[in-house]
């Protein structure tokens, strides 16, 4: 009872100060997402995500992704190369919110993750290249996201335990050799279990002239596929 207290109250925290950044802004929406890491064996992964992209707050869709890989680690949970296959289907809406256009993307895309453990901080580096399929276009886009994991009660992010959770992902588009796009967040996350976590908080996403607020509503499945042996 005391954790459910303690997981209200930083996610009233968190809620306040996204609604005063709202406040300065009618642009914020939400994103739901599902996300999961799952190992095969002891060098061999999979990794996916779902995500609806709302404009308004559960309301007004914008985006759904489909995306999936293939993992493998060089090093024992770490240096994770991955080849992966991504869908996009994007909506945009005019003036008065009625559906503009529907348009479709599909990627190929190629990552490198690097993990590491300072004094109970975790972080993780993350390169992707996306190759973009369009109807009439193709696209290449480079990405740079540094993250980390800060435990707020115990060492290591894990069962009832809470943490907070905060990223910057840097976008350039290669064909123009410009910025594409950039986004920074910051939440609280809390470990149903040692392989399921749930995590909530705030991003803004920078794109050349326009800037959005956005809610993240995220569950993440880490259970791995590898059966132990019990006694």
């Amino acid at each position: 009872m005391h954790l459910f207290k303690r997981n209200i109250i930083w996610v009233s925290i968190l809620l306040l100060f996204a609604g005063t950044i709202s406040a300065q802004s009618n642009h914020l929406g939400s994103w739901l997402i599902y996300a999961g890491n799952n190992k095969i064996n002891n060098k061999w992964n999979i990794q996916y995500d779902v995500q609806l992209r709302q404009y308004q707050i559960l309301t007004q869709r914008n985006q759904l992704l489909l995306r999936g890989g293939i993992g493998y680690d060089i090093k024992e949970n770490n240096h994770n190369l991955l080849l992966g296959l991504a869908y996009i289907e994007t909506s945009t809406y005019d003036k008065e919110d009625q559906i503009q256009s529907v348009f479709s993307e599909t990627r190929i895309y190629q990552q490198y993750i690097f993990k590491q453990n300072r004094n109970n901080y975790f972080f993780a580096h993350r390169f992707r290249l996306e190759e973009r399929f369009f109807s009439n276009d193709f696209g290449l886009r480079s990405r740079y996201h540094l993250s980390v994991q800060k435990p707020l009660n115990n060492k290591g992010v894990r069962k009832n335990r809470n943490y907070f959770s905060a990223y910057n992902e840097l976008f350039i588009d290669i064909k123009s050799g410009k910025f594409d796009r950039n986004r920074l967040y910051a939440g609280l996350g809390y470990g149903i279990t040692d392989g399921i976590r749930i995590e909530t908080g705030y991003m803004i996403q920078s794109q050349k002239n326009i800037t959005r607020g956005q809610l993240q509503f995220i569950l993440i499945n880490n259970l791995s596929f590898i059966k132990t042996n019990r006694k």
